[in-house]
């Protein structure tokens, strides 16, 4: 899957969903008075579009994704890596069982965000690292949500781009 043309342009998608993650998480509530209208997940979205084809090139690729995303954005040691492989496993499952439709990596996008954020919730728990609520984990997932819409530019960027460089 990770081919020269596929493996390049996943890259700077991968990239871009981390830089973009970021950004905005750290630029927009400023603009809001520190309040969140959403929580930017793009990098959670882009798992999906990653998952079709379960190789070990793959699963290194996702884990090395998880590896950037800790460096930048959290000090949990390797939590990102570890959620990424099981995110792309459960969404390599998924997809082997459905059809390959834009409608499916709307469903595992929100699944991935549901998932991301529960475990994030619980490890938080766990760990007493921040004090948070069953209303911190509802709220953080409604903000989250509005992530399925990058699915709309994955979709065109991986899946349409894929048909259009076959021809």
């Amino acid at each position: 899957m990770l081919a020269s043309y596929n493996g390049k342009k996943y890259l700077l998608v991968s990239l871009l969903a981390i830089i973009l993650d970021g950004v905005i998480s750290y630029y927009l509530p400023s603009y809001f008075n520190n309040i969140n209208y959403i929580y930017p997940m793009f990098t959670v979205s882009l798992i999906p579009f990653l998952s079709k084809e379960n190789s070990k090139k793959n699963i290194l690729y996702i884990f090395v994704i998880g590896l950037i995303y800790n460096l930048l954005y959290s000090n949990i040691f390797l939590f990102h890596s570890l959620v990424f492989i099981m995110l792309f496993k459960i969404n390599n499952i998924f997809l082997n069982i459905v059809k390959d439709q834009f409608i499916s990596y709307v469903i595992l996008v929100i699944i991935n965000i549901i998932f991301y954020d529960s475990l994030y919730f619980i490890l938080m728990l766990l760990t007493n690292y921040q004090v948070m609520n069953i209303s911190d984990l509802i709220y953080k997932i409604k903000y989250s949500l509005p992530n399925v819409l990058s699915v709309f530019v994955y979709w065109f960027i991986i899946k349409k781009q894929n048909k259009l460089h076959k021809m």
